[in-house]
């Protein structure tokens, strides 16, 4: 319970929290789907037919995520302070839920879709936020080769997992994208 007050900073990631049957295939199932085709596509058959400049790759995807970032907190300000009555009607639908600690008690929140997309879009920024971080750290740190073969392995291995972590963020930044400017196109304008 005390470090519920430190965990402010998480709230960015309700989205992954967020509970309905329909949800849960956009928080993970095309996001890994998505990352599976690209990243393992790549590391088996990669080699084969493509050839990239990785530095020029990450500078081109931090040059996007650099908009992006300003896209999702303006479309959050756009929804927080859109007036329609429609956003402030709960989902049709199996709308999804999100459950909160609030002063020690569980509250099951079924979501508006000014809620939904508030959320959806804290989401893409934070996420947008954090590739461009990974993008700089790239950029900017070299690694020198230690000398013991065991530490070369672990950061090869390490080097992987870090490059399959970014490809899943961009990959679940994209459906979550998709997803929400179907909000913003489609759904926003109906009852």
């Amino acid at each position: 319970m005390a470090l519920q007050k430190h965990a402010k900073v998480f709230t960015v990631f309700s989205f992954l929290r967020l509970r309905s049957p329909d949800i849960f295939w956009y928080q993970w199932i095309y996001p890994t789907i998505v990352f599976v085709l690209v990243f393992g596509g790549y590391q088996f058959w990669g080699d084969q037919f493509l050839t990239f400049d990785g530095d020029k790759l990450i500078g081109d995807v931090n040059a996007l995520m650099g908009i992006l970032v300003g896209f999702y907190i303006a479309a959050l300000a756009a929804v927080s302070s859109f007036t329609n009555e429609n956003l402030d009607q709960v989902m049709k639908g199996r709308a999804p839920t999100l459950t909160t600690v609030r002063r020690g008690n569980e509250v099951k929140e079924t979501l508006t879709r000014r809620r939904f997309l508030a959320i959806l879009f804290g989401y893409c920024a934070t996420l947008a936020i954090v590739l461009y971080i990974f993008g700089v750290l790239h950029v900017h740190l070299t690694f020198s080769q230690p000398a013991a073969s065991w530490v070369q392995v672990a950061m090869s291995i390490s080097g992987q997992v870090a490059w399959g972590f970014y490809v899943w963020i961009i990959s679940s930044l994209l459906v979550v994208t998709l997803l929400g400017l179907h909000y913003l196109v489609e759904r926003m304008h109906r009852a």
